[in-house]
């Protein structure tokens, strides 16, 4: 065992929770493989999932048995980041986890037609959003 230590809540490294998750299953390696002795499977999970950050210790551990370097987890951070683009992305992935939730559940009719109403209104939202973005974007660059 590596000596992985807790952390408070909040702590941690800010990564790409995707690339964890792709690094994982592209290595071909279970949440278990990943955790071994170290960590609890469910920890990686969450990290997966952007609801946990890992230490610096666990992270490292993830790289060793992904191959990876430690920077390929890393979260990009990009100097202008379009507040619009972030909101439309976060639209589109509710409206899939609506749609699992629904594939997955034992709704009544009524209840699914429901939940496709959500999902479908939070395709819309993303949409709106993203034309709203190129409204403002195109409005806002000087015309040559």
């Amino acid at each position: 065992m590596i000596g992985v230590q807790r952390g408070g809540r909040g702590s941690g490294i800010r990564v790409d929770p995707a690339r964890v998750h792709e690094a994982r299953t592209e290595a071909g390696l279970s949440l278990a493989q990943i955790a071994g002795d170290d960590v609890s499977r469910t920890f990686i999970h969450f990290v997966e999932q952007g609801k946990s950050r890992p230490s610096k210790a666990v992270l490292a551990l993830i790289a060793r048995r992904t191959g990876k370097p430690v920077s390929y987890f890393m979260l990009q951070s990009t100097p202008e980041k379009d507040p619009a683009s972030d909101l439309a992305a976060e639209l589109t992935t509710v409206a899939t986890h609506v749609r699992r939730v629904v594939a997955i559940s034992k709704l009544t009719k009524v209840e699914q037609e429901a939940m496709k109403l959500v999902e479908l209104t939070m395709q819309q939202a993303a949409a709106l959003t993203k034309a709203v973005a190129r409204r403002q974007e195109r409005s806002s660059t000087p015309e040559g």
